[in-house]
């Protein structure tokens, strides 16, 4: 039986946190709809990457408007995205088909013992160095988002041709690998954990790549309609989703995502980047706790 309110309630705040941060919001809401709705999470996954078109479409006409978008960039991510969402998924259909595995007496799925391991080292790595960093931003004069970092300079120094120039975001000269490097990476990820990719994508554009931060988050937004579209389509044809399910959350995602971009509007991107880590540290204390839980170590 689903729990329609909870689940509205649930849909507007990761809205709020989609045009807020720029995430399609898929890093918390899969913990959260595996913990506290107890939604298997191959069918949050792919529930959870359908709704997100829906709120990052949303999200996006309203970045869009600020003009925080920059489609070329967005296009070049592309390009690998679609293939490592494919390859995400395949793997997270393997990982269920492996059945389960006893700990401290108490059975697990393989694939819920991987999911919780991936998810809470990878938020624990991106939260720490974006908590880190923004701590220091905060002290210093604004510098339109910008954070130039000894990768980014590195990064931006290679020269392995094709290269493009990125006017709207700042760059002068980049390698296209680069980016579909980056977009592929993402897309795996997507695929696998059932998020958009923004909450790597989004500290790799502005400390990997120097992207400023204001446009780090609306053409992430934009590139994860399109990820989340194509997850949710390879997720379907595996019976991985739920459209009732779907219909809830975003019946309150879509509100909050207008609430979220007018925030983040009003906000410094040293101060977006600190809050945004705390709410990885939140989803990866759920996970933990839940996982603990799990094997009966809490």
């Amino acid at each position: 039986m689903i729990n329609c309110i909870g689940l509205i309630g649930t849909g507007f705040v990761i809205g709020i946190l989609s045009g807020l941060f720029g995430v399609g919001g898929g890093f918390l809401l899969v913990p959260l709809l595996n913990v506290v709705f107890n939604i298997p999470y191959n069918i949050a996954i792919g529930s959870s990457l359908l709704q997100m078109v829906g709120t990052s479409t949303a999200s996006t006409l309203k970045h869009k408007g600020y003009g925080h978008i920059d489609y070329k960039l967005a296009g070049f991510i592309l390009m690998g995205s679609i293939i490592g969402v494919e390859l995400g998924a395949r793997v997270l259909m393997r990982l269920k088909s492996l059945g389960t595995i006893i700990i401290n007496a108490s059975t697990i799925s393989i694939m819920d013992f991987w999911i919780n391991i991936i998810y809470i080292i990878l938020l624990s790595l991106v939260g720490i160095s974006m908590f880190l960093e923004s701590k220091k931003a905060k002290k210093r004069e604004p510098r339109g988002g910008v954070v130039d970092t000894i990768f980014s300079q590195k990064i931006q120094n290679i020269t392995i041709p094709p290269l493009t120039s990125l006017p709207i975001s700042k760059v002068k000269s980049i390698s296209i690998w680069n980016l579909i490097c980056l977009g592929f990476v993402a897309g795996i990820f997507s695929g696998l954990l059932g998020i958009g990719g923004a909450f790597i994508m989004n500290p790799a554009l502005i400390y990997l790549i120097g992207i400023p931060t204001s446009i780090a988050i609306g053409t992430s937004l934009f590139q994860t309609i399109f990820v989340s579209g194509y997850g949710a389509i390879t997720h379907l044809l595996k019976g991985n989703i739920d459209f009732r399910l779907v219909g809830c959350i975003l019946t309150g995602s879509l509100v909050g995502s207008q609430l979220g971009a007018i925030l983040n509007k009003k906000l410094r991107g040293a101060h977006i980047r600190y809050y945004f880590s705390l709410l990885i540290f939140f989803a990866a204390g759920i996970i933990l706790i839940k996982f603990f839980f799990s094997i009966n170590c809490l």
